[in-house]
């Protein structure tokens, strides 16, 4: 498989960012941010939105070291075997985690407020077969596909934003605070961060994209976050004043909780709850293969293989052993508490490894610079 011949437009590739950091959290967002920074729930997301944009300039650095060659595929040439392997080995371990955490988190949810009698483990295999089946021709069909669905199921997730105006009962709540607490304010930002993680395919993708159209790309990927941005922003306002702030620290999935008070006479689904779930979980379902995509070409440059019979096959190794993970967890609380504690390291490791690859790569690049032989004396 040659993966520097298959090309994404700079839409698709903006759309496939986005989608593979929006499939985790989304649920139970903005809980964790609230529980921490109360009042100042919006100064934790405006750091939080800061900091995405950070990570990706950075990421979108690490991806021009070597534009037509995907991220490991460029680390075998500024990294010895050892660090190499570790760097490959830990990427693909963060990778694993969250697709993991995502089919988890959502086979929970729908158990619980929609289909009571069905058993985990079937809604975690459904949800990753159809992952694997949209993996399974590669990242051009996935591209096309996650464009043609994902863009209708923002737009009907905004409609029905708009549609909890009516409850908004406790608009006060949605005041920015005057009065910071710098120190809960940043917790709560660093807990909730993982809402944006997950761009760090920022360069395992960017090969794909024709070196003339990198720089709309470039352009696309900080449109992409902006538009997550001002989403999630609806969500903490929708949340904020239709559930007050006392309420929604005890709500394990406060936008999913709001929305099933919505009730439109004529509509077959009467409570949108549903419908809400089953838009978002074809976004979970996406994220799902995007992190399937990611580790298959973090471990085929490790193995030295790059067929097509190998990336499906590693497709299939992966769906076994996430379904496995996932069903390991009792209940939503084991779900949650392995959050608190993974996602901290992951988001530790997303913004080290590009300060510290970049270094390698610039320090390695000055002493060839210096070691090769001047025109002069060749």
């Amino acid at each position: 498989m040659h993966e520097t011949t298959r090309h994404i437009s700079p839409l698709q590739y903006a759309i496939i960012e986005t989608t593979s950091f929006m499939g985790i959290g989304i649920f139970e967002f903005p809980r964790v941010l609230v529980m921490h920074a109360g009042s100042d729930v919006w100064w934790g997301f405006l750091a939080d939105w800061l900091a995405a944009y950070v990570g990706a300039w950075l990421l979108l650095k690490v991806a021009y070291v070597n534009p037509r060659e995907t991220l490991l595929g460029a680390a075998r040439d500024i990294l010895s075997s050892t660090p190499y392997w570790i760097f490959g080995i830990a990427d693909t371990v963060v990778h694993l985690i969250l697709p993991v955490l995502a089919i988890a988190q959502f086979s929970f949810l729908v158990v619980t407020f929609f289909l009571p009698n069905t058993p985990i483990w079937l809604v975690d295999i459904a949800l990753t077969a159809m992952s694997v089946y949209v993996t399974w021709w590669d990242l051009p069909a996935l591209a096309r596909t996650t464009q043609v669905i994902y863009l209708p199921v923002m737009a009907i997730s905004v409609v029905l934003l708009t549609l909890l105006v009516p409850y908004m009962t406790d608009s006060y709540a949605a005041i920015p605070s005057l009065d910071l607490h710098v120190l809960p304010t940043l917790t709560g930002a660093f807990k909730s961060l993982y809402i944006f993680i997950g761009f760090e395919v920022i360069p395992i993708f960017w090969p794909y994209i024709r070196p003339d159209e990198q720089p709309r790309a470039r352009r696309y990927t900080y449109l992409a976050l902006t538009a997550a941005g001002v989403f999630y922003s609806a969500i903490i306002f929708a949340t904020l004043t239709t559930e007050n702030p006392w309420y929604l620290e005890h709500l394990q999935w406060p936008a999913v909780s709001a929305l099933r008070l919505i009730n439109v006479s004529g509509l077959i689904i009467n409570k949108l709850g549903l419908l809400i779930v089953v838009l978002w979980g074809i976004v979970s379902l996406f994220f799902i293969s995007i992190r399937f995509w990611a580790i298959s070409h973090v471990i085929m440059p490790l193995i030295r293989r790059r067929t097509l019979t190998w990336y499906r096959g590693i497709n299939v190794c992966l769906a076994v052993l996430v379904v496995g993970v996932s069903l390991r967890f009792p209940n939503i609380r084991a779900v949650d508490t392995i959050t608190k504690k993974l996602i901290p390291p992951i988001i530790v490791f997303v913004y080290a490894y590009p300060v510290v690859y970049l270094i390698v790569a610039r320090l390695l690049q000055h002493r060839r610079h210096h070691s090769s032989p001047s025109p002069a004396n060749s």
